[in-house]
């Protein structure tokens, strides 16, 4: 079943329902390419939902392919020259030294965290574990709270 506005250009096409996926109803608009999935705005080809709107309407869905996927401008985007830079050794003289910052360098060690860890930031497979002193989840011995007393 698909719901439309003629006028406007709008559709709503329903997905079916498998393994407890899908059943959601998407909307796509024709005039400006665009449907709610995002897939047709970011990857510049109709969706699936798309397709199935055209193929229902009669119309091809490649026309709607961004012009960027054409033969002719992928023929474009290798026809330019590519010259080798070769090695170093044979680069010519420069009047100039290169220093490099040492505020953008990087050190040894671990990298200082300042994201704070939260309830969704632990594993389930760490909140399966039991501690071996008092059998309790959410910890284990090494992380004992009672321990550092």
């Amino acid at each position: 079943m698909m719901t439309y506005q003629n006028g406007d250009g709008v559709f709503e096409i329903p997905t079916f329902s498998r393994d407890g996926k899908g059943g959601n109803v998407h909307t796509v608009n024709a005039k400006t390419k665009i449907c709610s999935c995002g897939k047709w705005k970011n990857y510049h080809m109709p969706c699936s939902h798309c397709i199935k709107f055209y193929g229902n309407r009669g119309i091809e869905p490649n026309t709607y392919v961004s012009k960027y996927y054409s033969t002719k401008l992928y023929k474009q985007t290798y026809s330019g020259k590519f010259y080798p830079v070769g090695d170093e050794r044979y680069w010519p003289p420069v009047p100039f030294a290169l220093v490099a910052n040492i505020e953008y360098m990087r050190t040894s060690g671990v990298e200082e965290r300042t994201r704070l860890k939260n309830d969704i930031d632990i594993s389930p497979a760490c909140m399966a574990r039991k501690c071996s002193i008092c059998k309790e989840t959410g910890h284990t011995k090494a992380r004992f709270p009672r321990r550092a007393q």
